[in-house]
């Protein structure tokens, strides 16, 4: 079995660069699929104005678009690790272009709004496994922490515009717009995503390993399950603090998602390289500990406001999610690295669906500063999982 993942004439030891033209196209073809996806994060904006829909209906229509995702991490980790990655990275977002333009006759919420979902949370998961799995076959191993926080922060860039000029689109010129031009982005992605050399693929067939061997590596399971716990907190964050924000009479909620967007962007550019010079998992636990004030900052959303309270999260989230993502990466050999990447997304979508659901039916009953303050307990239980996390890897022990 081969692990090599080199390009070819591609120096690969510590002082090889990171921001080579193969990586710089990979992050614009990231940027340009996540214009579109990230417009979608204002879906409950339209479901709560334009389709009268309850905080109920809004969680539900958001969780099954992330058990979507979950459901087919599986197959897709399966599928990249066996034939490369960019083949289907293109393939998702294809699917999720379709998707897109199945929203321009969505007049209510019925079964096509349902079906819709299901397919963007099917198409992301191919696209974004893919994609962020490719950003590592890519970088230098000695970078591969800054690897994951740079590809995470151009696609977190996109929250911040997809949302706002979503935004000012719809109440500019309506829907039907937006989501034409969600169509057209995904298209151009799929189309830039097969430009991208792909490295020498490594073989599995002589040593084929399940999603649930990975899963069972030591240490992984306990990352998996503080991402799942997260993911519950993150989730109902992002769900529901716009239909919070309308009650208590704010009318511009994308000015969170800006405000998110530009404090994680700037993490993880500024420090991008922070985990991997003071070990992933202990900056990972310093960020985490800040998370935990995020949700509970949305229940004095009023005082506080919409950017003070996305940027909190975006600092949080901005450090927390590639540390701890690098870590799980560090428990898995190079040619399980599909499958880790694919466990590393299935969890904390999990986690983001669950909040979704469940935390919706708790508001109805309870109101929106409960789920936060259950949203910010979650998140410090997590906490105190991952301070009981091993140090397995010789990043770790810097």
């Amino acid at each position: 079995m081969t692990t090599d993942t080199t390009l070819p004439g591609r120096p690969a030891g510590p002082r090889a660069p990171l921001l080579t033209r193969e990586f710089g196209l990979l992050l614009v073809s990231a940027a340009i699929f996540g214009l579109s996806f990230s417009a979608y994060f204002l879906l409950p904006k339209f479901l709560a104005v334009q389709l009268a829909a309850d905080a109920s209906t809004i969680g539900s229509v958001s969780a099954i678009s992330w058990l979507a995702s979950v459901i087919s991490v599986p197959l897709v980790g399966g599928l990249i690790d066996r034939h490369g990655r960019k083949r289907f990275a293109s393939l998702g977002a294809v699917l999720f272009a379709v998707a897109c333009a199945g929203f321009l006759i969505v007049d209510s919420v019925g079964p096509l709004l349902w079906i819709l979902r299901i397919l963007q949370g099917f198409a992301f998961t191919f696209f974004y496994v893919s994609l962020s799995t490719l950003a590592t076959d890519i970088a230098p191993p000695a970078r591969l922490g800054q690897a994951i926080g740079l590809f995470g922060a151009v696609m977190i860039s996109t929250n911040a515009i997809g949302p706002a000029l979503a935004e000012w689109i719809a109440q500019q010129f309506g829907w039907a717009l937006v989501f034409g031009m969600t169509v057209i982005a995904a298209g151009i992605g799929a189309l830039l995503v097969l430009l991208i050399p792909e490295p020498r693929k490594i073989r599995t067939r002589d040593n084929p390993t399940s999603m649930l061997q990975v899963i069972r590596r030591p240490g992984l399971q306990r990352v998996l399950i503080v991402l799942v716990m997260v993911g519950v907190t993150f989730g109902g964050v992002f769900t529901f603090y716009q239909p919070w924000a309308l009650t208590l009479g704010f009318s511009q909620v994308s000015t969170f998602l800006l405000a998110y967007a530009v404090a994680a962007m700037s993490v993880r550019v500024g420090l991008g390289g922070l985990a991997d010079r003071l070990g992933r998992l202990r900056v990972a636990k310093a960020a985490l500990l800040l998370y935990v004030c995020a949700p509970f900052a949305l229940i004095w959303l009023e005082p506080l406001g919409l950017f003070l309270t996305g940027a909190l999260l975006g600092l949080a989230h901005g450090m927390f999610y590639p540390a701890l993502n690098a870590v799980a990466v560090d428990y898995a050999p190079e040619s399980q690295r599909g499958k880790a990447m694919g466990a590393v997304h299935g969890a904390f979508n999990i986690g983001f669906a669950a909040g979704s659901y469940f935390l919706g039916m708790l508001a109805i009953a309870t109101g929106y500063p409960t789920i936060f303050g259950v949203a910010g307990a979650t998140c410090f239980a997590a906490f105190i999982l991952l301070l009981g996390a091993p140090k397995l890897t010789p990043q770790e022990s810097h």
